[in-house]
């Protein structure tokens, strides 16, 4: 398994996690609550992918 596969894989994307660097995505859209009135307001943040490829 690739060495990316291990750790904290909310900053690594999944084709890194898959050995795909090549498709690597570059940002990772994760998903938050906001402080919207409904419980199903979201907020996507992009984090970077912390790949070290």
């Amino acid at each position: 398994m690739d060495s990316c596969a291990a750790g904290d894989t909310h900053e690594i994307c999944w084709f890194c996690r898959k050995g795909r660097h090549d498709d690597c995505m570059k940002e990772i859209p994760t998903q938050g609550k906001s402080d919207g009135p409904h419980d199903c307001t979201f907020d996507t943040k992009l984090v970077p992918c912390k790949c070290q490829h």
